[in-house]
């Protein structure tokens, strides 16, 4: 299985609070070992998720590299990582200059980057079996995300598009994590469609049996296209704004103006989650008050 990944990222760190009213990582004040730790798990979480046809091993005894026969189905994935040319951590980069390709977009606004990218996975990469957008904090540990997306896609008929729950460790007294895209105002959620519980389920690789539900909130900080589907959206012209800013607009509105978004039901969110990677959302666990779920 081939999958490309691009991924937006930029970075310019502002003395000013009033210069990111949304709180963006990466605007924040100085927030640059954070985003350079974020953005280098981001890599390398994509890099460890690649499996090739044999396994090597030192042979100290030997004097000798011993090749082993692996079982898996290939998994290459490309990553192409989107910039502005100018504001980005190059020092990360030049880290990984052998395993990815960096990309420079000429753009009029900066603010468009996340837009730009999502532009050039969709138009430029039709060969690949999957196409994954993603931000540049978010952090794959599931060795089988692809293969759980492209087990949906196939038994969805490439209907529905499934985003990952994302998530912040808090690991406090009982609590363990925090899923951060909880649901949106109905109000608000309801302009782009209706949320459902347990509308489906499925039994992945004949094992793990999950339910899964129409998105009361559909945002991941990344989606994954079957070549089925980006060919749909190439063919289209493609949602520049609406779903809060050009960042979620790029992750979120590009599939959910077309396809409805499913994630797990929230008893089997571990099925597919992602990390984020620049935790933003922690501060509200002594803001707000704690409740159980409903």
């Amino acid at each position: 299985m081939r999958v490309q990944v691009c991924i937006p990222h930029y970075f310019r760190e502002h003395a000013d609070p009033g210069d990111n009213p949304n709180g963006y990582g990466s605007l924040r004040s100085g927030a640059r070992l954070q985003r350079s730790i974020a953005l280098s798990r981001c890599i390398t979480g994509l890099l460890n998720l690649q499996r090739a046809a044999e396994t090597c091993q030192l042979n100290i005894s030997r004097k000798s590299i011993d090749h082993l026969a692996n079982s898996a189905e290939p998994l290459e994935i490309k990553i192409s990582i989107c910039t502005d040319g100018e504001n980005r951590l190059d020092d990360v980069l030049d880290l990984y200059r052998n395993r990815i390709e960096v990309i420079t977009l000429a753009l009029d606004n900066p603010r468009e980057l996340p837009l730009a990218c999502r532009d050039h996975l969709i138009q430029k990469h039709g060969d690949a079996d999957l196409l994954s957008y993603m931000e540049d904090d978010v952090v794959i540990h599931d060795p089988l995300f692809f293969d759980k997306l492209a087990w949906f896609h196939e038994k969805t008929n490439h209907q529905f598009s499934l985003m990952p729950h994302r998530y912040e460790r808090i690991d406090a007294g009982s609590m363990e994590t925090l899923m951060v895209d909880g649901p949106l105002s109905p109000d608000f959620i309801r302009q782009f469609s209706q949320p459902q519980a347990n509308v489906a389920n499925g039994q992945f690789r004949g094992v793990e049996t999950v339910s899964f539900d129409i998105a009361d909130n559909p945002h991941s900080g990344t989606f994954c296209l079957s070549q089925t589907q980006a060919a749909l959206l190439r063919g289209s012209e493609l949602p520049r704004e609406g779903f809060v800013g050009p960042l979620e607009t790029a992750a979120t509105l590009t599939v959910l103006h077309r396809f409805p978004v499913m994630k797990p039901s929230r008893e089997c969110w571990r099925f597919l989650r992602v990390e984020h990677g620049h935790p933003s959302f922690l501060h509200y666990i002594n803001k707000l008050p704690h409740q159980a779920a409903s």
